[in-house]
Parts: structure tokens; sequence; C-alpha cells
């Protein structure tokens, strides 16, 4: 399973380029410190204008060959995709399509935190790994499955990383162009 989506983020090329020089590895880690430091009301969320408990989600997949990538979804809309190698699409949320099926990933990520466990720690998933971090009003909590088990769907957390890939599928199209006229 891992070799399928590896091939579909291949395809899927997302490039929009984080950093253009050789200190690009550097950037993923600080990009992904800020939204684990982040607050729900540094983005203007609070409970009255989003009630969910999980008002962001990251869900991260490793490879490999030691890299991995990151899908970020959070409730006031923003939706980015990152490449420990540099490479990213960030602000897709700003595009319909994008907004919805993140609307959707976001809405599934409340459905299921109740079997992830708290987190303090947020290491990279290893090879073959996809974990999922639920940013909650309460705290960060995580869940880690092989991402055989999510795609196949043995994992109860399956649909959660198939809504994930739709937001990817979206990004990517919205990268090749296919969803002109998005707003």
């Amino acid at each position: 399973m891992n070799k399928f989506f590896t091939v579909i983020l291949i395809v899927i090329n997302i490039g929009v380029p984080v950093a253009a020089d050789n200190t690009s590895k550097n950037v993923i880690p600080e990009m992904r410190a800020m939204v684990f430091e982040l607050l729900p009301s540094d983005i203007g969320i609070n409970r009255k204008n989003y009630p969910e408990d999980v008002w962001g989600l990251l869900m991260e997949t490793g490879f490999d060959d030691g890299e991995a990538f990151s899908l970020i979804v959070l409730a006031d809309g923003t939706t980015s995709v990152y490449f420990t190698t540099g490479a990213g699409f960030i602000g897709a949320g700003e595009h319909e399509h994008v907004r919805k099926v993140s609307y959707t990933f976001l809405e599934g990520a409340n459905h299921f935190k109740n079997v992830s466990k708290p987190a303090t720690l947020y290491p990279l998933p290893g090879p073959g790994q996809v974990t999922f971090y639920f940013l909650t009003y309460n705290g960060v909590l995580t869940y880690t499955s092989p991402e055989e088990e999510l795609g196949s769907g043995k994992d109860e957390l399956a649909s959660l990383f198939h809504a994930g890939y739709n937001v990817i599928t979206e990004v990517r199209e919205i990268e090749e162009g296919l969803r002109e006229g998005d707003e």
C-alpha cells in the first residue's frame, strides 16, 4: 500500500517550494512546530464560532526512504501539504473544492478523537506508518497505524485516512489547474 500512495504523491507533483535553497529540510520542522504551538485563538477560532473539539488535524505519512509528508487542515480554512524534502503546497484552502473536502476531513476527526491518546512529542511517522495529530481545545491527541491497515480499511480510522487523501486529490487538481475558476 505504501508504494501505491507514494506513486500517487509523485503523480500529484506537489511542487510549490517552501524553501529554494539547501536549508529546505530545516524549514519543515519549524513549520510543524508552529502548527503544534498554535492556539485556536491565534487563527480566530473559539468554541463559539467552531464548537467542535478538534479544530485542526495533521495527517502525516512516512516513506521507506525516511522522508514524510504532512497534510494540515485547520478550522479557519487553512489547508497545506508539506514534504520533508522542502516542497509543498500552501494556501489550498482558498479554493472551494479543497475547503469542502477539508471540512469533511476535519469533521471526521471529531468522530475519531476518542481513540487517540494525548501527545507531548510530535515525531514524524516511521516508514509505512501514518500518524494523525488532533489539535483540540484541550491539547494535542495522536493516533498511529500502518498505512497498509488504513488503506485497506482494516483500521478503524480508515475512513479518516481516505478523507485525507480526498483532500490531497483536490489539492493536486488545483496544482494541475483542473479546478480553474474555483473560487
